[in-house]
């Protein structure tokens, strides 16, 4: 008995002797940036988003400004402008419109430094409109099907944007709580850590809900740098989590992120009973 009140006694002691410790951290890569752009065959204002990395949880980027920013193909080359300016967002003009099977190559100008990074634009296919049901009797729908998750050639990524502000009973609410913006991926590769991925929160919606349905296909290297992104954030957490590991860019060095390029179709419905 004397013997196990001195295993707890130590034991306490143990535990009682806490010490919070602050780990100064500080950033590898100083110089380094973070870039986020792509160029579609839709006749569109396409912008680049270029950023500083952050050192804290939650922290907002930093953008970077005052860069010279180019996209080029085989026939043209086209400069960004900074819009709105000190935004680190750069737009090329409105008239500008990617062409299926075309190389593209992006150029930064950063005080003297320049990185690059190169694709193709894919061909944009035609594809099935998701599926919706009716959940219980309060009259909201959900989505049950999207697309398939795995295609050994066709890689794509699907934006999904709902909106009900205009539905009788919600026109008087914050239209921003009425929207609401899905991405859904089909990649060349099945994770076990994507098949027990955390459960999310499905997305209700009512009849008469407007959806934007958009598939955007994908290189295999910008389908790989998605995967591995998916890797490290929604996949993480389930019952096989995977090892962690830098995700792969297109960008030179000093730079990480996706340049990309994407044939895009798309379609709207609106959802009836």
């Amino acid at each position: 008995m004397k013997k196990r009140l001195l295993y707890i006694f130590i034991f306490l002691s143990f535990i009682s002797c806490e010490k919070q410790v602050e780990w100064p951290l500080q950033s590898e890569h100083s110089n380094l940036i973070i870039v986020d752009g792509m160029i579609t065959n839709e006749k569109k204002s396409h912008e680049i988003k270029i950023t500083y990395p952050v050192t804290q949880l939650n922290e907002t980027p930093k953008p970077v400004s005052g860069a010279t920013v180019l996209i080029s193909d085989e026939d043209s080359t086209y400069q960004l402008t900074e819009h709105p300016a000190g935004s680190g967002i750069y737009k090329t003009a409105s008239y500008v419109i990617g062409r299926v099977g075309n190389h593209y190559t992006l150029l930064i100008n950063l005080k003297g430094k320049i990185y690059s990074a190169k694709t193709t634009l894919p061909q944009g296919y035609v594809f099935n409109p998701l599926q919706y049901a009716k959940v219980g009797n309060n009259g909201l729908y959900h989505i049950t099907w999207i697309a398939n998750t795995y295609n050994a050639e066709r890689f794509a990524m699907y934006e999904i944007l709902l909106d009900w502000s205009n539905v009788p009973g919600y026109q008087n609410i914050n239209p921003d709580s009425c929207k609401s913006r899905l991405l859904y991926y089909t990649l060349p590769t099945i994770d076990v850590s994507q098949v027990f991925a955390p459960v999310v929160e499905k997305q209700y919606f009512p009849e008469g809900t407007i959806i934007t349905e958009t598939r955007y296909s994908l290189t295999r290297e910008h389908a790989e740098f998605i995967r591995a992104l998916l890797s490290e954030t929604n996949w993480q957490g389930g019952l096989f989590d995977s090892e962690h590991a830098n995700i792969p860019t297109n960008l030179s060095d000093g730079a990480i992120g996706f340049f990309s390029a994407c044939g895009v179709t798309k379609l709207s419905l609106t959802v009836t009973p």
